[in-house]
């Protein structure tokens, strides 16, 4: 199924260990596949390994607390980074979700390259979410707040997950709109900044508590 994608492995480190995750890194050779607007709405921006990924990572590691024991759901799982890092530190549950189906195959596989077996995966489209993935102790999801035109999604669904809900996300326009919408609905948004090296970089990202 993944080997149509220019897949590479690439190491991380949080939670105190190496992270083996594979992915992809050249965007272009990912975009070249789009050929028409159903290749663009179903296009696996999942596949790609998100500076902002780390970034949560690195929050979720810096206070074990904040899974350890509890019911975790990941929302625009992808890779699955972030979800093997909430298992490792101790999440009695964890649910990883996406839309696109070879995301939740390339989760699988990061899991076992990982030797992280406490991780469930399952299809999450939020048009039409499973029912029985509810109210969960902690809400994560990375760079899932790009495409407006599913922000009203998003917020219809966002309250029957469970709080609170922990996102990242590189400082995009159209997260800071959604965090300015939200908190005019009556939402309690937090923000913490965080910088991680990405590529040999300084990368800027915000991690979104909502409550």
């Amino acid at each position: 199924m993944l080997d149509r994608y220019p897949l590479v492995t690439q190491t991380r480190h949080a939670a105190g260990r190496p992270w083996h995750l594979r992915c992809v890194t050249d965007q272009d050779a990912l975009v070249a596949r789009v050929q028409t607007d159903e290749d663009l709405a179903n296009f696996p921006f999942g596949m790609l390994l998100w500076a902002s990924a780390h970034a949560l990572a690195l929050r979720l590691a810096d206070e074990p607390s904040l899974v350890a024991g509890k019911r975790v759901l990941e929302l625009g799982a992808g890779v699955g980074y972030v979800g093997l890092v909430a298992a490792h530190l101790g999440a009695a549950e964890v649910i990883q979700t996406d839309y696109h189906p070879d995301c939740l195959e390339l989760c699988r596989q990061n899991a076992r390259l990982n030797n992280v077996p406490n991780v469930t995966v399952r299809t999450g489209d939020w048009r039409t979410w499973p029912p029985e993935l509810v109210g969960f102790d902690l809400v994560i999801g990375t760079d899932i707040l790009y495409e407006r035109t599913l922000h009203p999604t998003l917020t219809a669904l966002l309250p029957t997950l469970g709080k609170p809900i922990l996102l990242s996300d590189p400082i995009r326009p159209a997260a800071l709109e959604f965090v300015e919408q939200r908190e005019r609905d009556g939402w309690k948004i937090t923000t913490e900044a965080k910088q991680v090296v990405w590529a040999g970089e300084p990368r800027d990202t915000m991690l979104l508590w909502m409550r």
